[in-house]
């Protein structure tokens, strides 16, 4: 009954979006259409998104042009929630909703980021394999993620799947090309979308860094769970007319192992593993093209770990994987990945000698080695950004050497 209470959903009718609503204000952005563009990431898009069987959105008035470049570091709620999510394979962003309105500014609290305080949001829950989704007016503290996550899946608090959920990576502080191409392709979700007869279907809103922003535009559809990158202001109509039909038609979301849709932009699905991503992608292209991509999980190496007591491990790994998902896979310690390999923390830290054939850490990268225990200048890296490649196998393997973990 306490569960019940809690997850009372909002009215259907007062808090859908209305494209021309005149609450919408941005104001704080450039001209519409004038940012710079970016080059286009030649880089294999299946397979990258994170894997995840939850997302908790957490709904904020606060413009992307006031968020700091990372927020977990500024509200210790986000970083909380993240923790209690991580055992059920879940994971929780902000976003700007202003057409949430009222149901957001009456759970807001009165205090900002960098100030001492409790914090409280209206959010919104979205569970792999579902349709529903739950809309949640007030998440703080003392929010029984479990409950959340594991028990609400036939509670009549869940919202009919009636509406499609848009969200765009505008995230300008912490990449520019999120708030450049991010924030031109949501202006424009927002002209087309108030073009089409059943707008009030749609919610669109602007998401803080999901990760992969070398991919920017990204845009998330929710509840299916689609990650589409590369996304360009052109591209809108296309993926509109995908998960928008008209107004007499009912929403027909994809399940969990449909083929996925807008397949050149297509990074993957909530609910599947990476391999699983990139095997229903090969498995949606014509048989002609499928020799083309490579998805032989039969491969494997072996990666020598040495503790920081001096044990020596060695882990199964497979191309494709990288450090990070290996190590935690093997229960390494010190090896906790808490962010999901999503550049937001420095929970998967580890040692290589910088002669390692390996890329150089990108500026992010190095941002967040500032928050690793024990960092040591030139060998220190996350083991999220160290992909399991053939060279590094045959290094490790001809100078004898290994990637050392931590003690914290």
């Amino acid at each position: 009954m306490r569960l019940t209470q809690t997850l009372q959903p909002r009215s259907s009718v007062l808090y859908r979006i209305r494209i021309s609503s005149p609450s919408i204000s941005f104001s704080n952005r450039r001209a519409v259409h004038t940012r710079p563009d970016h080059p286009i990431s030649p880089d294999p898009l299946h397979g990258t998104t994170p894997e995840h069987d939850a997302w908790l959105v957490l709904h904020t008035n606060r413009p992307p042009s006031s968020w700091p470049p990372r927020i977990e570091a500024s509200s210790p709620l986000l970083r909380e929630l993240k923790r209690k999510m991580t055992p059920f394979k879940g994971t929780v962003t902000f976003a700007y909703s202003p057409h949430e309105g009222e149901a957001v500014k009456s759970a807001e609290t009165d205090f900002g980021w960098d100030e001492a305080g409790p914090e409280a949001y209206a959010a919104t829950l979205y569970r792999a394999g579902l349709t529903e989704y739950v809309d949640l007016p007030r998440v703080d503290g003392s929010t029984d993620v479990r409950s959340l996550v594991s028990s609400t899946a036939n509670a009549p608090a869940v919202v009919p799947n009636d509406e499609v959920h848009f969200y765009v990576c505008t995230h300008g502080s912490r990449d520019c090309r999120c708030g450049d191409v991010g924030a031109d392709v949501a202006d424009t979700l927002r002209e087309e979308v108030a073009k089409l007869p059943g707008s009030s279907r749609v919610r669109i809103s602007e998401v803080a860094h999901v990760g992969g922003h070398v991919w920017a535009a990204n845009v998330l559809v929710y509840p299916s769970g689609d990650w589409f990158g590369n996304v360009r202001p052109r591209d809108v109509p296309s993926l509109l007319s995908l998960f928008v039909p008209p107004p007499s038609s009912p929403l027909d979301y994809p399940s969990l192992t449909s083929h996925p849709l807008f397949r050149a932009h297509w990074r993957g699905r909530m609910g599947l593993s990476k391999d699983q991503q990139s095997q229903l992608y090969v498995e949606s292209l014509p048989k002609e093209e499928r020799a083309e991509v490579s998805t032989d999980s039969s491969q494997s190496y072996s990666i020598p770990f040495t503790t920081w007591d001096g044990s020596k491990i060695m882990v199964d790994a497979k191309p494709g994987q990288n450090l990070m998902e290996i190590a935690k896979a093997a229960g390494l310690p010190s090896i906790e990945g808490i962010c999901g390999g999503q550049l937001e923390c420095a929970t998967c830290h580890v040692y290589l000698p910088p002669t390692a054939p390996v890329h150089p850490p990108t500026e992010a990268e190095e941002d967040m080695l500032e928050y690793a225990i024990g960092r040591k200048e030139g060998e220190s890296r996350l083991g999220c950004q160290i992909p399991v490649t053939p060279e590094l196998v045959d290094w490790l393997r001809r100078e004898g050497n290994d990637v050392k973990l931590p003690r914290f």
